[in-house]
């Protein structure tokens, strides 16, 4: 409580902004999956540069979170989910050397293994680096040397057995407690506080009371996603129930308050809902207890991640419908909610308090005020017309492919041009990936700053001097994989389907 009371003493005499507060991760680079401890994905970098050199690593293995970065921004750690033999994280330096990476793991126990594919590291200010798999935390120190080990929770009667005899309770990217613990929700809720010093437990058991969900079916998963070997076949299942929501508590990361308040999206306790669950940590005798201090029950589907307004005062989440909720942090009152073609995704929330959310369909992203009213929707016509319209499959599209990354001149998004096979919602038929430019008042597409060698799935990175790394998840890409003959002789003029590539790529601003 004492470090709480002086954290706060140094916001107030400073005049610093709420989101500066939680001084455990590292000040440079990208520290964690979102950007901040409130999970905005917000950088005060200017992105005006239009030459870049790229270098492209991890080719063949799919990367679905965000890299992050040592404190001074000169190493990069990625993780990924290939099968037994292969190592899943991985530290490169800022021009694409190899470092290390961690050992090759064999079995459940021994090393980091495929399930840290959906989970990013995360670095403290002293640069050590945490993550975790399966059912394992790791700590690492700058050089990949082991710090500790920590088991995480076992399975419990009526949880959902994701990987055969592999055990899996995994958490999805932990975070840091403003008072430098390592806070954990792992997928069926139970919630960790760990000593990042030791790895010691510090909490009484504490489980979310939600309900199992059901299998999310809301985009039918492919024979043919995270194919070659991009992905362990055994964890395939378990990737795409962890990204829509469905067989677990929990599939999202928690975003922390400068009070020290705890959120996190999981199931309710009532069936065919999600809820916020707000949580608060009290010293006693036996360890921290947690404490609820309010559930508010919103729709089904707790891939999104709560993302916090500059002053905390609100928290963002968005269900697998498409409902948009602007949360009271202090009560878990409902201060509106709106309807929306939004992900189940979370939201960037720019520092004058603007939201950005990635939409299911065209138009690509939705900015919403701090009120809840809907400010525009992206108009990607005219970046869309680099491609013809097709005798076949009509005009060209611009399709949403990762979580808006907000920097001080634009939204940046991955955007896949191509076209869709009329069926239903539409196929996309990815030809053309690339990290685009979206002006910040008017949503109309600005430029395609980066071209990527793959559909990026993920979130865009964007380091102090303009360095854009991307994550190459290949889900598109895997997925419509198998008709590419078919549809490369369909396709006009000498265009061809993207193929999957995956990996991690980092592109490098040249000065003029």
């Amino acid at each position: 409580m004492f470090q709480r009371l002086l954290l706060f003493i140094t916001i107030y005499c400073l005049g610093l902004p709420a989101a500066l507060g939680n001084s455990n991760y590292s000040a440079g680079g990208w520290p964690t999956l979102h950007q901040d401890a409130g999970n905005r994905r917000a950088v005060e970098t200017l992105v005006a540069s239009e030459h870049y050199n790229i270098w492209h690593h991890l080719a063949g293995a799919s990367v679905l979170t965000a890299p992050t970065t040592s404190p001074d921004g000169q190493q990069i750690y990625v993780t990924t989910g290939l099968a037994r033999g292969n190592s899943n994280l991985h530290a490169f330096s800022i021009q694409g050397e190899l470092l290390w990476q961690s050992t090759p793991w064999q079995t459940a126990d021994d090393s980091v293994d495929a399930c840290a594919i959906l989970s990013s590291p995360i670095v403290d200010r002293q640069g050590d680096i945490y993550i975790n798999d399966c059912n394992q935390m790791f700590a690492f120190k700058p050089d990949g040397q082991l710090k500790w080990v920590t088991a995480l929770p076992p399975t419990q009667a009526g949880d959902w057995i994701a990987a055969g005899k592999h055990p899996v309770n995994a958490i999805t990217t932990a975070a840091f407690t403003i008072e430098g613990y390592i806070l954990g929700v792992t997928n069926f809720g139970d919630v960790l506080i760990i000593d990042r010093h030791s790895g010691k437990v510090l909490n009484q058991a504490y489980r979310l009371p939600g309900l199992i969900p059901p299998k999310s079916t809301v985009v039918p998963m492919p024979d043919s996603l995270f194919g070659d070997g991009m992905l362990d076949p055994q964890f395939k299942e378990w990737t795409w129930q962890l990204i829509f929501g469905g067989l677990m508590r929990s599939a999202n990361t928690p975003a922390v308050a400068d009070n020290g308040r705890l959120y996190m999206v999981g199931s309710a306790s009532k069936k065919g809902f999600g809820a916020l669950y707000a949580l608060d940590m009290l010293e006693s005798a036996q360890g921290i207890i947690l404490q609820p201090a309010f559930i508010t029950e919103i729709g089904l589907g707790s891939g999104s991640s709560p993302a916090l307004s500059p002053t905390a005062d609100q928290v963002y989440v968005c269900d697998e419908e498409g409902w948009f909720y602007g949360i009271d942090a202090s009560t878990g009152s409902i201060r509106w909610k709106i309807k929306t073609r939004a992900t189940a995704g979370a939201a960037a929330v720019a520092r004058d308090g603007t939201i950005y959310a990635l939409q299911a369909h065209a138009p690509a992203l939705i900015a919403l005020s701090p009120q809840g009213k809907v400010l525009w929707q992206s108009d990607f016509s005219a970046l869309a017309q680099q491609l013809p319209v097709s005798f076949l499959f009509g005009d060209p599209v611009a399709v949403g492919n990762g979580n808006p990354t907000v920097v001080k001149n634009a939204v940046l998004v991955p955007i896949i041009y191509g076209y869709e096979i009329p069926l239903g919602a539409g196929i996309p038929l990815p030809i053309k990936s690339t990290i685009a430019a979206v002006d910040l008042k008017t949503g109309k597409a600005l430029r395609d700053v980066v071209a990527l060698a793959d559909d990026s799935s993920g979130i865009t990175v964007v380091l102090a001097n303009g360095t854009i790394v991307s994550s190459l998840g290949g889900a598109m890409t895997s997925g419509v994989s198998p008709l590419q003959t078919i549809i490369n002789w369909l396709l006009p003029a000498d265009f061809t389907l993207l193929p999957p590539t995956g990996g991690v790529q980092v592109a490098l601003p040249v000065a003029k």
